[in-house]
């Protein structure tokens, strides 16, 4: 049975209207929706003496090669949310491993969970990877609790400070994510 024009204009009509429909029900954002968050944070990296938190779990295979290639080392840094240290607050751990993975100075490849601590985060995590030079970028490739599905870069800075033992490293975030559902009343609804 053929279609007639008015029957076919009609379906037409009704398909758009039931697509697009959908389309703006999956657009809309009644209850969860994408944040952006820029922040900056400061972790303190410690490789030798008794306060040291990181540790090279993986020696380099060749003893002779002054290169490290192949060196594994185990992180555990404290993030802080300022400078100077003394006076800021832990925020999160950078809990992973970095492994140099070339023969140049900064071929380090690190891969690490940015596990958060305290009240706005609390238990929350950025998954992260990238090179770790002096300065660099390193990506973040997904997140969990509050901080899920993220997304975004975090530009690392080596800053200069003569008088701290270790490398103090500034943590430029700039990332997306989405948080868990809340109803009305800001109680999660997972």
């Amino acid at each position: 049975m053929a279609s007639t024009p008015k029957n076919a204009l009609s379906l037409v009509l009704l398909s758009t209207f039931v697509l697009g429909s959908m389309v703006s029900l999956s657009f809309s954002c009644p209850t969860r929706c994408e944040r952006e968050i820029v922040w900056t944070l400061y972790a303190h990296q410690i490789g030798k003496g008794e306060d040291r938190n990181q540790e090279e779990s993986v020696a380099p295979v060749n003893s002779t090669d002054n290169t490290r290639f192949g060196s594994i080392v185990t992180n555990n840094w404290p993030v802080f949310n300022a400078l100077p240290l003394a006076t800021a607050n832990i925020v999160a751990r950078a809990r992973g491993t970095h492994t140099k993975a070339g023969p140049a100075a900064g071929d380090w490849f690190t891969s690490l969970s940015i596990v958060f601590e305290g009240a706005r985060f609390n238990g929350s995590t950025f998954q992260v990877m990238g090179i770790t030079e002096e300065n660099g970028q390193w990506a973040i490739v997904g997140g969990t609790g509050e901080l899920a599905i993220a997304r975004g870069t975090i530009k690392h800075t080596v800053l200069k400070n003569p008088g701290i033992i270790g490398n103090i490293r500034q943590l430029d975030i700039h990332a997306f994510y989405t948080p868990p559902a809340v109803n009305a009343n800001l109680i999660s609804i997972q």
